[in-house]
């Protein structure tokens, strides 16, 4: 598995390419008040987020290499995972404030307990439906959905416990 560092960006200019990853979490900078994406140039390393080679290709990552997730619709300003969301798709964090990438909030997947793994995929539940977020942190619709990933609710919310 190829494993790259995503880097850093200066954050709070305004013009920053699509192709680069937006990162609003700065946590103990404070250079941000992590209500909003902030774009910029990229530098450094970002907070431990780095790449991940996977069954569905290159994803954005934490540093301890599990898959990042968006759910559709979720914004920083208005975040739709809380509560119990939070248990089963962890908040990223960056100091004290989440991640945001492309302007969304980034989760990881309790269901996902290994470097590379995308059992996330695809997943929809009470909450929406969730995707892996590419090397530039844009969800991955095009994949299939991860095996065994339900798009039914149920006693146990689709995830199998």
């Amino acid at each position: 598995m190829t494993r790259n560092k995503i880097p850093r960006y200066a954050l709070g200019a305004a013009t920053a390419s699509v192709s680069m990853i937006v990162l609003a979490a700065c946590g103990s900078s404070g250079n941000s008040s992590g209500s909003g994406p902030a774009g910029g140039a990229m530098s450094g390393s970002t907070n431990g987020l780095r790449t991940q080679s996977t069954s569905i290709g290159t994803v954005a990552a934490d540093k301890s290499g599990h898959t990042l997730y968006e759910l559709v619709g979720d914004t920083a300003a208005n975040s739709k995972c809380t509560g119990t969301c939070l248990t089963i798709w962890p908040a990223v964090k960056a100091g004290s404030s989440q991640v945001v990438l492309q302007g969304h909030p980034a989760y990881t997947y309790s269901g996902d307990t290994t470097a590379g793994q995308v059992n996330g995929q695809g997943v929809k539940d009470q909450w929406g439906v969730w995707y892996a977020l590419d090397s530039n942190g844009k969800p991955i619709t095009n994949a299939s959905p991860a095996a065994g990933a339900s798009s039914s609710g149920g006693s146990s919310g689709g995830y199998g416990y």
